[in-house]
């Protein structure tokens, strides 16, 4: 795994990081130039999380259809 990609990855885990002290970190270990990188890694992360939500809400089109289903399925077994 990317180091750049374990930076976004522990920065995502915490809840609101302080980003002076990320970046004083970043600055001790020789990392300031993977900044970029660890942005957009970020950026991928969250944007997977929020497809995530979206795909996993059940919506009450997709509620109904899946009642039907049932229903008919019932129907056809009979």
């Amino acid at each position: 795994m990317e180091l750049a990609t374990q930076y976004a990855r522990a920065l995502y885990t915490l809840k609101t990081p302080d980003l002076n002290r990320v970046r004083e970190a970043l600055a001790r270990r020789g990392h300031l130039k993977l900044l970029p990188r660890i942005w957009s890694e970020l950026q991928k992360l969250q944007l997977h999380d929020e497809r995530a939500r979206r795909y996993n809400s059940v919506t009450p089109e997709q509620e109904r259809t899946r009642v039907l289903l049932e229903l008919y399925r019932k129907l056809i077994a009979k």
